[in-house]
């Protein structure tokens, strides 16, 4: 097993959950290559060395959420860049041509509004945006990831949400 430093079954395991990850460090890091892979590896070092420590008292994803979390925010506060990312990212979204010429205009345009509206969320509210939107976790889940009561997950949802709303419909995200 993999909590008992079974390799194998390690590998599985990241095989499994990496995706995941990814799509929570893209949106942590807005897509920053370097700062997702720093993280990631990170990551992958404190679940290999920690996992020992899970106790199953909370399902594998709440912790595995809870660990890259705490992992990113980490680095976030260490490095100190977040800001001078995000505002890379808007310009280079501004700018940015089609990344795939087989998509349309449209959908390209619409994911690039979309990157700047959750680039100009703080980190932990894009992290709950992803974990429920994208990752379709429940609140009770995102409640235990995150440490926090499930009626404040709720609102800070809606809030969020209505922020981003706004943003959206206004097309100018500050």
């Amino acid at each position: 097993m993999a909590e008992e430093g079974d390799r194998d079954a390690f590998v599985e395991l990241v095989e499994r959950y990496l995706p995941r990850i990814r799509r929570l460090l893209a949106a942590l890091f807005n897509g920053s290559v370097e700062d997702m892979a720093d993280a990631e590896q990170e990551i992958l070092v404190g679940l290999w060395t920690g996992l020992g420590r899970f106790r199953f008292a909370s399902s594998f994803r709440t912790y595995l959420y809870r660990s890259c979390r705490n992992k990113a925010i980490d680095q976030l506060r260490r490095e100190g860049r977040h800001r001078r990312r995000i505002e890379a990212v808007r310009r280079e979204a501004a700018t940015a041509a089609l990344a795939d010429p087989r998509d349309g205009l449209d959908r390209e345009e619409r994911r690039i509004v979309m990157r700047r509206a959750l680039g100009s969320l703080p980190p932990e509210e894009r992290m709950l945006v992803v974990m429920k939107d994208v990752e379709e976790m429940s609140v009770e889940e995102i409640s235990a990831a995150m440490s926090l009561p499930a009626g404040t997950v709720k609102s800070r949802l809606h809030r969020v949400r209505a922020r981003l709303a706004r943003c959206l419909g206004e097309g100018a995200c500050a």
